[in-house]
């Protein structure tokens, strides 16, 4: 150990911090001399689960802000400093390049914020209980903010798996917050949750009175009153709205609920680089996108326009590819390299549940739709590689084991083997069974109330048929 020149020991290090954060944590308990030389790569990967640790570290990186010093990561970037407004970095601390961020531990990591309120009938328990939830949101958003300031000189890949966020009046995040900093290198984005359904930007102030949100969404603008936090308050100049904030980021996974439509729309101008998208547990409101999807993929050729083996298997009209004259969700013909899709688990059939009100025909529809779609495209990539291994853009997953089909556990496997440069979340068609037998539905109470949680994600998407 001591005739080992420091040089080695940070590479060692460096090599051994991929773990989300146990093995720096340990390091820094060896000795002094490992802990300084360790320093740099304790937090080159890092996962933090739960409101309370997740505030516990921003408390941690206020402390840095005690030292003029920035740290060498930071120092190496005075780009993302220079923007006005954007990737503010004025704290002393190890770079952190891989995150991983839950505000719920994975014991937790569902949705129960309905589940409780719905176990007593007391208006004042209910609102108690509604409170706690609006509370707890509300540290963790404020706490995320401050994480995102820190880390995004030097983030490289970001996941986010977020539970009842998104319905807190207080506590979710906007789309804002993508635009408010700079991350230079982030190449990989991967969001459950989390964010306001609308995808409204914050404007901070109006006229030094009141907060108001600004939804700019496929449809047109609308504009609402907003009750977030002072300090959450977001100062999104107007010149800055298209701002390129993603420059690298190559790959999006985006799972429910949030709005996939209209997150792509709004995404486009900050990341403009974008070559993989993945959408997990598509819903019953997504069955329009997805028929826009067809289109999409139709006229760039990688699905034919029509799929005659639908043909008196839908509930719905046969879907046949239309001329896109909508704003396009999918990235540039010459971009796209990957478009990885998984639908939601299949409601109660109709025999247990009237299929329109639980979804069922448009969910069945949709997944035979999607399934048909990735066996004509591996055809056609068959066909052009010989092999049809690496030709198909389009790769359709069956619906997961249970409802909420992207787990906390999958998604923090698949966080790591990105962070180690392995293939994560990213299937190839050559590795999925797409006629696999989809898992039995859940149960229908005995009072006829159904268990199924057909989504909290509201539906704002155009029709286009």
């Amino acid at each position: 150990m001591q005739n080992c020149p420091p040089e080695i020991h940070a590479y060692i290090f460096e090599l051994a911090c991929t773990d989300g954060g146990a093995t720096g944590v340990a390091l820094s308990a060896v000795s002094h001399y490992v802990r300084a030389m360790s320093a740099p790569y304790q937090w080159y990967t890092l996962s933090v689960a739960g409101t309370p640790q997740t505030v516990r570290l921003v408390e941690r990186i206020r402390s840095f802000s005690t030292s003029p010093s920035i740290s060498w990561e930071q120092q190496q970037q005075p780009e993302a400093n220079s923007t006005k407004g954007k990737g503010k970095a004025t704290f002393g601390g190890p770079a952190i390049s891989h995150l991983f961020i839950s505000n719920r531990t994975p014991s937790r990591a569902r949705e129960l914020r309905y589940t409780e309120v719905g176990t007593t009938r007391d208006m004042v328990e209910r609102r108690r209980i509604e409170a706690v939830f609006n509370i707890e949101a509300d540290a963790w958003a404020r706490a995320v903010r401050e994480l995102f300031a820190y880390a995004a000189p030097t983030l490289c890949t970001l996941a986010m798996m977020c539970y009842d966020i998104h319905v807190s009046p207080n506590g979710r995040l906007f789309f804002s917050d993508l635009k408010r900093y700079r991350f230079p290198r982030l190449e990989e984005l991967s969001i459950r949750g989390g964010f306001d359904t609308r995808l409204r930007d914050y404007d901070g102030l109006v006229d030094g009175t009141s907060p108001r949100l600004r939804l700019r969404a496929a449809e047109g603008g609308e504009e609402g009153e907003g009750g977030a936090g002072a300090s959450a308050m977001m100062d999104c100049a107007e010149e800055d709205k298209d701002e390129t904030t993603l420059p690298a980021l190559k790959r999006l996974h985006l799972a429910s609920p949030i709005s996939f439509d209209l997150f792509l729309h709004r995404l486009r101008p900050l990341a403009p680089g974008l070559t993989h998208v993945r959408l997990s547990e598509l819903l019953a409101f997504d069955y329009d996108m997805t028929r826009a999807l067809h289109s999409e993929l139709s006229e760039r050729g990688a699905v034919p326009e029509q799929l005659p083996s639908l043909r008196d298997r839908l509930w719905s009209a046969d879907p046949l590819a239309v001329p896109v004259d909508w704003e396009r969700f999918l990235p540039p013909p010459e971009k796209l390299r990957r478009l990885v899709v998984q639908p939601a688990q299949l409601p109660p059939a109709p025999e247990q549940l009237c299929g329109c009100c639980s979804g069922y025909y448009r969910v069945d529809d949709m997944t035979r739709l999607l399934r048909e779609m990735a066996r004509e495209s591996s055809r056609a990539a068959a066909g052009e590689s010989g092999e049809g291994e690496e030709g198909s853009v389009f790769v359709f997953l069956p619906p997961g084991p249970r409802h909420n089909a992207y787990s906390f556990e999958e998604g923090y496997r698949d966080w790591l083997d990105r962070a180690t440069g392995e293939r994560g979340c990213w299937k190839e068609h050559y590795e999925v069974d797409i006629d696999a037998l989809p898992p039995p539905p859940p149960p229908v109470a005995e009072d006829g109330l159904r268990l199924w949680d057909i989504s909290v994600k509201r539906s704002i998407s155009r029709t286009w048929f």
